[in-house]
């Protein structure tokens, strides 16, 4: 993914929605893949999954995980601020104290918003890829090797790896 012009807010802001979006898949991945409700997982189910679960909001699936596991509570503010900060740049820009893209100040403002809210969400997709990678290795699912791919899961197992039985423990 081509980084964004950091100067030009409307470069930003398509960089980080962008983002966001391939964020929500891997979250959507997890809670159908990786944290299942305990039923087998067979074509129709995921088919059925598929079909109910295609327009539903971030706030779902974040919902989902929480059903399914303890959450670390510096997990679950993470995912708490970036639903609202991400609902809140969708939506409700007016939400955003100070956010214009009229003044050279409220552009400061948004830029700041906008690069707090991508580093979020960075760090979302990071955990959810290192749980997902986790769960592959646990499965015995291997995929075919890239050393583009093979880097990325070693950073982000050295980084999060020894964490994620802390930030996700099963249901008591």
């Amino acid at each position: 993914m081509a980084s964004p012009n950091s100067e030009d807010i409307y470069s930003l802001i398509g960089f980080t929605l962008t983002y966001i979006q391939s964020v929500e898949r891997s979250i959507s991945f997890v809670t159908t893949y990786v944290l299942q409700d305990g039923d087998p997982l067979i074509l129709e189910k995921l088919n059925s999954i598929e079909e109910k679960e295609r327009k539903k909001a971030l706030g779902y699936f974040i919902g989902k995980i929480k059903e399914r596991a303890q959450l670390a509570p510096p997990l679950e503010k993470l995912l708490a601020d970036f639903l609202q900060n991400r609902n809140d740049f969708i939506h409700n820009h007016d939400k955003i104290p100070g956010w214009n893209l009229d003044t050279e100040a409220g552009v400061d403002i948004a830029k700041r918003f906008t690069v707090n809210l991508w580093r979020q969400a960075h760090k979302i997709n990071e955990i959810f890829a290192a749980l997902a990678s986790l769960w592959q290795e646990q499965a015995g699912i291997y995929p075919p090797a890239s050393p583009k791919v093979d880097y990325y899961i070693r950073e982000i197992d050295e980084k999060y790896g020894a964490l994620i039985e802390v930030l996700f423990t099963a249901k008591t």
